[in-house]
């Protein structure tokens, strides 16, 4: 490497140092309320609760199939 880089790259280190950053200001900062979930209606539950009985009547069905191709 090229010693003009090297001494660039030894001074940025060197800044942080030799510069004080600015603290942050003296008052607290408030905390931040936790992101509140939006209430979903009844219709979400009602989409939700098909889906699974969907999904739990495929894969009774599923079974039922599994369980028909080893019996015969």
């Amino acid at each position: 490497m090229n010693s003009l880089v090297l001494r660039k790259i030894a001074r940025d280190r060197d800044l942080p140092g030799k510069y004080a950053v600015a603290s942050a200001p003296a008052r607290p900062m408030p905390a931040q309320k936790p992101a509140r979930l939006r209430r979903k209606g009844p219709v979400f539950w009602a989409m939700l609760a098909l889906l699974v009985l969907a999904a739990d009547f495929a894969l009774a069905l599923l079974a039922w199939l599994a369980v028909d191709l080893v019996m015969n």
